[in-house]
Formats: C-alpha cells, structure tokens, sequence
C-alpha cells in the first residue's frame, strides 16, 4: 500500500517533470549542492572548539621549539658553534 506522502511527493515530481522537463533535474542537484556548499563553508567559518591549532602551536610546528621562549633556529644554531 502506498502511504498518502509517497503519492503526494509522486504527484509533485511528476508534475514539476511535466512542466520543465527533465532538464530541472540537473539544475535541482546543481543547486543542492550550492546549498551544500554553502552550509559547509559556514560550518568550516564557524569552527569547532579545541580543533584548530592554537598560536603557540603554529609556532612550535613553524620555529621547531615549544613556541614559549621566542627563539628561532638562526638562535639556536649560534648557540651550537
């Protein structure tokens, strides 16, 4: 048996098909994903907390050190020689 929801969302596909043509079906997925996109892009905008790396640990990556004391590689090496 067919619930009342799957003929109706039948009956509406059915008839925006009969009045466009197929050719809706590309632009109603091309525009899904855009709405796709977009909710990603402000969910990405938006951030999750403790994910992104903090400045100290963009230093620490970047200089090599723990990222505290401000010395640099060109520091360390003339503590070498």
């Amino acid at each position: 048996m067919v619930s009342p929801m799957q003929s109706a969302v039948a009956e509406l596909l059915d008839g925006v098909i009969n009045a466009y043509g197929p050719f809706v079906i590309p632009v109603a997925l091309f525009a899904l994903g855009a709405v796709g996109y977009l909710f990603l892009v402000a969910v990405g905008r938006a951030g999750v907390e403790g994910d992104a790396p903090t400045d100290d640990a963009a230093a620490t990556l970047r200089d090599g050190g723990d990222g505290d004391d401000g010395e640099t590689r060109a520091d360390r090496s003339d503590d070498d020689a």
